[in-house]
C-alpha cells in the first residue's frame, strides 16, 4: 500500500501496517478523506486509536499527512496514517478496522454507499473486524437537485432509508440499525471541511446519518 507522509508517498507492505495496527487496541479507517481533517480531529481525540485516512486523491491530503508525521513534540500524531487508494481496490493488509466512516461522500463512492457498487461494500467490509461500527453520512443536498452519482435513487429518509438501502448493504454485509438527520451541532462535530463549505453556502445543511455494523454475527 502507498503511504502519504507530505511531499512523499512511501511504500507500506501489509506486515508494517500490521504492526501499526498492534499498538491500539482499536482502529478507525476513514474512506474518501479529502483533505484529511476528519481523521486528523479523531486521532487527536482519541490518541489510543489508529486512524487511517483513505483516498483516491494523494494531493488533498499532503498537509495534514506532513502534520501527521512530524514528531509528537512538534504536533505529530503517531496514531495517524494516511493511505493513497481508491475505495474500489483497497490494498492488501488494509484489516483490522474496528469502525469505519465514510462522511459525505461523492462520485463513485456516493454510488456504492448507495447500493450500486457491491464489490465495494463488500471489500470495505472485508477490512473490517467482526462488528465493527459504521458511520455513513449522506449530503442529502445531492438530490436538490440530483447530481449524476445518486442515479436512479430518490432522496433517501430515514424511513425510506431503512427500507430501501437496507436490503443492499446487507447483502454485502452491512447492517443498517439507524437512520437519522443531524442538527447543526451534529454536523459541525462531523469536523470535515465539506461540512465547513457547505454550513458557510447555504441557510441549512441537510445531511442524513446511517449507521449500524458491519460483518454482524462472524465473531
Amino acid at each position: 500500500m502507498r503511504r502519504v507522509t507530505g511531499k512523499q508517498v512511501v511504500d507500506l507492505d501489509a506486515a508494517g501496517f500490521a504492526a501499526h495496527r498492534a499498538r491500539y487496541p482499536r482502529a478507525v479507517l476513514d474512506v474518501g478523506t479529502g483533505d484529511g481533517k476528519h481523521p486528523q480531529h479523531l486521532a487527536r481525540e482519541r490518541p489510543d486509536t489508529l486512524v487511517v485516512g483513505l483516498d483516491a486523491a494523494k494531493d488533498n491530503m499532503r498537509k495534514a499527512a506532513t502534520r501527521a508525521a512530524a514528531k509528537p513534540a512538534r504536533g505529530g500524531l503517531p496514531n495517524l496514517l494516511y493511505i493513497w487508494s481508491a475505495a474500489e481496490h483497497l490494498p492488501d493488509g488494509l484489516t483490522g478496522f474496528t469502525e469505519l466512516h465514510v462522511l459525505m461522500p461523492w462520485g463513485s463512492l456516493l454510488r456504492g454507499v448507495l447500493g450500486s457498487d457491491p464489490t465495494m461494500l463488500r471489500g470495505l467490509a472485508a477490512a473490517c473486524e467482526p462488528g465493527a461500527e459504521f458511520l455513513v453520512t449522506l449530503n442529502l443536498h445531492a438530490w436538490q437537485p440530483p447530481v449524476p452519482e445518486v442515479g436512479e435513487h430518490p432522496e433517501p429518509t430515514p424511513e425510506s432509508a431503512v427500507e430501501d438501502l437496507g436490503p443492499a448493504l446487507a447483502a454485502a454485509g452491512w447492517r443498517l440499525d439507524t437512520a437519522a438527520y443531524l442538527d447543526a451541532a451534529e454536523i459541525a462535530a462531523l469536523a470535515t471541511s465539506w461540512t465547513r463549505r457547505l454550513n458557510s453556502s447555504r441557510d441549512r445543511l441537510e445531511v442524513l446519518a446511517l449507521t449500524g455494523v458491519v460483518n454482524p454475527g462472524l465473531g
